[in-house]
């Protein structure tokens, strides 16, 4: 079968605009040119690919399966197609797609805008919230550029590199009794946590770090932001384990005091996921680097 490339091309706008006069607008194309290639897409997967939901249309089935292959195709034959030294970051005009979770989107992002705005004002930024499963998963599904995640580092079809890595701290009030005595894993347990968990559970790292040790705490609070648990430490007894970096922005915001755990956690590692089918596409080679520069500056 013969693959007409105009068509992949149009397939790939129509999959993420949902609309033929966006998707037309999209590849510089008219719109009736536009609507004959969705007929003409129609009859090759013998599937309606846009469904009319309300006023707008919804993506079919079968489209939704298509919608990352199409776009890691497009992505793999934009790179093969585009001179590096064409790209010029002070001129370009795009966006950028990236999955974070709240804790790596504010340990990296101010940095990240400052250098773009300084050095490629026409590229902007669209930041999905996610956790370091979905952010894998958003990849694989062409659905974003890149991923910031804390995962596992050997996965199919996906490349990574590793930004920083951190330890964990604990976070209270500055008067909080538990500075009154001795620093010791027993007296950790004696006063109610907070935990941050997307997922609502009531056991972290932490927890499995003190059961090795016989130990067992209360988890009085989850909360699914790492940027609202420290906001909730300065009139309470909680105590929130956390990352470094966040803790101590944290701590010179709010006056809370940042100290070492009484007890062993293991540091993690944050890193910068993206598909193989976008390893050599010129912006996205040169924004990759920006974030690695970006993460060495941002502490």
């Amino acid at each position: 079968m013969t693959v007409d490339l105009n068509l992949v091309v149009a397939l790939g706008a129509l999959l993420e605009e949902r609309n033929v006069s966006r998707a037309a607008a999209r590849i510089g194309r008219s719109q009736p040119a536009t609507s004959s290639a969705l007929a003409r897409l129609r009859e090759i997967f013998n599937d309606p690919l846009l469904v009319r939901y309300g006023r707008g249309y919804r993506l079919s089935q079968r489209a939704e399966e298509l919608r990352p292959h199409v776009a890691r195709a497009i992505a793999a034959l934009t790179a093969t197609f585009q001179n590096p030294k064409d790209f010029d970051p002070a001129t370009a005009d795009m966006v950028v797609r990236i999955a974070a979770s709240d804790y790596l989107a504010v340990v990296l992002m101010p940095r990240l805008i400052s250098d773009l705005a300084r050095l490629a004002p026409g590229i902007d930024l669209r930041v999905v919230a996610a956790d370091r499963r979905s952010a894998i998963m958003l990849l694989r599904e062409g659905k974003v550029d890149l991923s910031l995640a804390v995962t596992e580092q050997d996965i199919p079809d996906v490349l990574s590199l590793p930004l920083f890595d951190e330890d964990f701290v604990m976070v209270t009030r500055p008067d909080h009794p538990y500075h009154n005595g001795p620093s010791t894993p027993e007296r950790f347990v004696e006063h109610p946590g907070l935990l941050v968990s997307q997922a609502g559970d009531g056991t972290g790292i932490a927890d499995e770090c003190l059961a090795r040790l016989g130990l067992k705490r209360r988890v009085a609070v989850t909360v699914a932001h790492f940027l609202l648990a420290p906001r909730l430490l300065a009139n309470s007894d909680l105590v929130l384990v956390i990352g470094r970096r966040v803790a101590e922005a944290a701590g010179k915001e709010l006056d809370l005091r940042v100290t070492s755990l009484p007890f062993s956690m293991p540091a993690f590692t944050a890193r910068m996921f993206w598909h193989t089918a976008t390893s050599n596409y010129a912006p996205l080679v040169w924004f990759r680097k920006l974030i690695a520069s970006s993460a060495v500056g941002s502490y």
